[in-house]
């Protein structure tokens, strides 16, 4: 892996005049090296600096192979294992150990990244297996943490963190348990491996899925760290992933015959669904990232992740129904405008782009965590990439339903793509549904275009690019920047992750 500052400009110390130096930088600006020559020509004059940096081959098996290698015990053709002595099955969030370190496993992330894994055609089942034991391993020592199965993250043997952080975060059980559900499903609910270790009626069995939705539906009430691990007060990215895992677990329970907790799972499905509607900021039009969380608008990537995981990807009907925040209805659409626009004059390399151009984008407006200080926020690749994947949702929808409806609250969106745009349903066979479904499918590539052009040579991705520059920094090889990489491919095919 290429360092950082090997990619920066130096100053040329040996030559010994301007004329000399200018002669090499213009045979430079000619050559054949694309890179060398891209420098060369922008320090001349005859390429902008924005332009600088050439798109990369990112593609949908390489960010699988790199995401893969960060997982315990797993092996990757791009790259082996990047992690080595890390308790099996366990998901390390980034092979960085210094500046910063994530050499650890949150739960959160090694959730949303087994979720890739279960959804893939040909189910590895040997690695989802490590990845559920290696869960036991962290949910029963979570048991004698203060912040019980809210606890974040854990050392890569297993053993509890127990340093100073933002705790508890509760959407990491919720999202387990969706994913153990979706490897039940497709291992079979008879499967030994299902009955033995991943669900059980008997509360004092402590199996994997019972211990995570019975945590779920009786804390969802209380506060908690958001997925960034910044702020304490209530998520709507926390609230609707422990929404999807108990309606998703009320099913579960009820035909592993477990009809009283199916019950009560609903219930609070219900409870979390009402708590959900008053995040809708109906004078500014947009989805409110949190309640009782102050110096910040709202505006938030985690709204589009939580759309994103947050939706019954077997129901298109669900996925533009506002009243469950649908990933592809309007209030979903109409925040994603607002998101993606409050960040187009704020990052250099944007260059103020208009819509509906895509831009970099990051995790909120007023962020300052630079990697591994707080200086100045910058893009997220999983940003950018949510960006891409939740109009790529909202098209593969469109397209399996044969229609397009545009109300009042996701006018302003859809004009983005044709100004004369205006309320009603289109039919897949009118110009209307080809000219705003080509428009927003051309934004989504454009969003992936920008991670393609801010890759390493390779096409590794860290977790960050930065504002000015376009460079990367923050943790290498980030697990969840692969995941989300897969994600969005699966999305612009029409594929979902499995549920």
């Amino acid at each position: 892996m290429a360092k950082t500052s090997e990619r920066r400009s130096k100053p040329i110390a040996l030559l010994g005049s301007a004329g000399l130096c200018l002669v090499l930088l213009c045979l430079c600006a000619f050559s054949t090296n694309a890179d060398a020559a891209s420098v060369a020509r922008s320090l001349i004059g005859l390429e902008k600096a924005a332009s600088r940096l050439m798109p990369r081959a990112v593609t949908s098996s390489y960010a699988y192979q790199r995401m893969i290698a960060n997982i315990g015990g797993a092996s990757s053709t791009a790259g082996g294992n990047q992690v080595p002595n890390v308790l099996t099955g366990s998901v390390i969030a980034s092979p960085s150990t210094a500046t910063p370190n994530y050499f650890y496993s949150w739960i959160r992330d090694a959730a949303l990244t087994a979720k890739i894994v279960v959804s893939q055609p040909t189910l590895d089942r040997t690695l989802m297996t490590n990845y559920a034991n290696a869960e036991k391993v962290h949910q029963q020592n979570a048991a004698s943490s203060s912040s019980s199965q809210g606890e974040p993250k854990f050392n890569v043997d297993g053993a509890l963190f127990t340093g100073p952080w933002g705790r508890p975060q509760n959407d990491g059980p919720a999202l387990r348990a969706s994913t153990l559900m979706a490897f039940a499903k497709r291992i079979g609910l008879n499967d030994a491996f299902t009955t033995g270790t991943l669900y059980k009626s008997d509360l004092s069995a402590g199996s994997l899925i019972k211990t995570d939705l019975e945590f779920v539906s009786h804390n969802w009430q209380a506060s908690s760290f958001d997925l960034w691990e910044e702020v304490q007060g209530s998520h709507f990215f926390t609230l609707i992933v422990q929404y999807r895992s108990l309606i998703d677990g009320a099913k579960f329970a009820g035909a592993m015959n477990d009809p009283g907790a199916a019950s009560y799972y609903n219930q609070q499905a219900a409870a979390i669904l009402s708590k959900l509607q008053s995040f809708w900021d109906s004078s500014n039009g947009f989805i409110q990232a949190y309640q009782g969380v102050s110096g910040r608008n709202g505006i938030d990537c985690s709204v589009m992740l939580g759309a994103l995981k947050g939706w019954d990807t077997t129901d298109n009907a669900a996925a533009v129904n506002a009243t469950v925040f649908g990933v592809a209805s309007d209030k979903v659409l109409a925040t994603h405008k607002k998101y993606v626009d409050s960040f187009r004059s704020l990052y250099a390399i944007n260059n103020n782009a208009a819509a509906p151009n895509a831009v970099g984008v990051g995790r909120y407006p007023s962020d300052v965590y630079d990697g591994d200080g707080t200086s100045q926020g910058n893009p997220w690749y999983i940003c950018t990439l949510a960006a891409a994947e939740v109009l790529n949702t909202a098209v593969s929808v469109a397209n399996a339903r044969g229609s397009l409806s545009v109300t009042s609250t996701s006018l302003p969106f859809f004009q983005q793509f044709s100004s004369s745009t205006s309320t009603g349903t289109y039919s897949s066979s009118s110009n209307q549904f080809s000219t705003l479904t080509s428009g927003m499918k051309a934004m989504a590539n454009g969003f992936v275009n920008i991670v393609n052009s801010h890759a390493w040579q390779n096409g590794s991705l860290n977790e960050e690019f930065n504002r000015n520059n376009g460079f990367n920094q923050g943790a290498r090889d980030l697990t969840w920047s692969y995941a989300a990489f897969v994600s969005n491919d699966l999305a612009s095919q029409g594929k979902y992750l499995a549920n």
